[in-house]
């Protein structure tokens, strides 16, 4: 069973990714961090195989994990998410190991195939059929969350 970090200061984007992770598969463990200290913390004291970070992040930055992952955990793999992808960016990421960037919001069927490029076919078990009523759903409740948190 493969185990995958998911960190990000935005609960909405922490809940809804994990959410749609523990739907892909039985086999597939689901941690969540709000920050890269928890990460680290949870890096400690867990086996993960997979982490999926914000970059932009309060107390430790997703750059800093990642930083600290590839010294300490060369072998655990990670994808970056970011809401300001760039070439700078892309190139810092690949300095780090990083294997993809996705930029927010982005669409969880190629999250999906991105786990699975770096996990490996078997990184999870049977993937239930793409739903993209479901993807749409998830984009909808993103959006309706953002919107509600800019009002007074």
């Amino acid at each position: 069973m493969k185990t995958i970090l998911v960190v990000d200061d935005d609960k909405i984007i922490l809940e809804l990714t994990a959410t749609f992770l523990e739907n892909l598969s039985i086999r597939l463990t689901v941690l969540t961090a709000e920050n890269g200290a928890a990460a680290i913390d949870m890096l400690r004291a867990r086996k993960v195989d997979l982490v999926l970070t914000d970059l932009n992040m309060p107390v430790i930055d997703g750059f800093t994990l990642l930083s600290y992952i590839s010294i300490e955990y060369p072998y655990i793999k990670a994808i970056a998410m970011t809401g300001l992808k760039s070439a700078d960016i892309s190139e810092k990421l690949r300095f780090l190991g990083v294997r993809h960037c996705m930029e927010k919001p982005f669409n969880m069927q190629d999250l999906n195939e991105k786990i699975i490029q770096v996990l490996g076919k078997d990184a999870g078990g049977p993937e239930p059929a793409y739903s993209a009523q479901r993807d749409n759903t998830w984009k909808s409740a993103f959006i309706r969350n953002r919107f509600l948190m800019k009002l007074p």
